[in-house]
């Protein structure tokens, strides 16, 4: 099956009205949607409203009309016991996303665990509840390796999904997280489980998370094909570069996403040869 080339909704701001932005990147010709219910809990939010359900039915009906559907979604936060992850998970099954990412948890009392075993130890925890609302709304909830301590190894996050052990969680290999702390794309090879999702997004491998089009960063692109056609990696291709269209004005905002498709055509035809 041809990989979709999905982008995250982030690429407008917090607020941007959903039916337009999936009809603007469905103009655009992005083949499918990740939404980001982490830009949607500002006052006011539909999504935080008595009526989201509503809400996500609608956004569903507009993406699905335009032949460019929600198959991914990212949650606010990080799992825990914070409701706003059922209504996520809830909200995500709603618009036919298969897909969440969840930030796991990466600190306790406010330090940073360092740990990979406590990390686990408590990841799985945090992740229990939500299982079960997982498997009713039919939405596989991922992890993703992330920015500080024992969060930032993706072995760490692949051995979080062996323990877990569950068809409704999985993980997300984040090209540009791992990529701010030189961590090659080689890695995945050692990781024991394939990755079901991709945050495909570059960076200047400085610590900064630019969330840059692929190919304007460090990242060794080739290098990171080789090894997903090499571990057997069967999902799509999510980006989750947002912060050049993010920072535009919204009349230059066009261009950029322009250019952004066309990156990830080219990742996609050589993932595919």
């Amino acid at each position: 099956m041809k990989k979709r080339i999905v982008t995250t909704t982030a690429v407008f701001e917090p607020g941007y009205p959903g039916e337009q932005a999936a009809d603007r990147l469905a103009g655009l010709r992005f083949e499918a949607l990740d939404m980001a219910f982490d830009y949607w809990t500002e006052p006011g939010s539909p999504f935080l409203g008595e009526e989201y359900r509503a809400w996500a039915s609608g956004l569903r009906e507009r993406a699905e009309k335009n032949g460019v559907p929600y198959t991914h979604s990212h949650a606010p936060g990080e799992a825990g016991e914070n409701p706003i992850v059922g209504r996520s998970i809830e909200a995500a099954g709603i618009l036919g996303a298969r897909y969440m990412v969840l930030h796991p948890v990466w600190r306790v009392n406010g330090e940073i665990i360092e740990d990979a075993e406590t990390f686990i130890r408590k990841n799985v925890s945090a992740l229990e509840p939500w299982l079960e609302t997982a498997e009713r709304a039919g939405v596989v909830i991922l992890s993703e390796n992330l920015l500080w301590g024992a969060s930032k190894d993706p072995r760490n996050i692949a051995s979080l999904v062996r323990e877990v052990n569950s068809p409704y969680f999985g993980w997300c290999f984040d090209t540009g997280h791992a990529n701010c702390f030189g961590i090659r794309p080689e890695i995945l090879a050692e990781c024991a489980v394939v990755p079901q999702s991709l945050h495909m997004q570059d960076n200047q491998g400085d610590g900064w998370d630019a969330h840059l089009i692929p190919g304007e960063g460090t990242i060794d692109w080739d290098a990171l094909i080789r090894t997903l056609r090499e571990i057997g990696y069967a999902g799509d291709c999510v980006l989750e570069a947002h912060h050049q269209s993010l920072d535009a004005p919204d009349h230059a905002r066009d261009a950029i996403l322009t250019r952004l498709l066309a990156a990830a055509r080219i990742l996609r035809e050589k993932m595919e040869a």
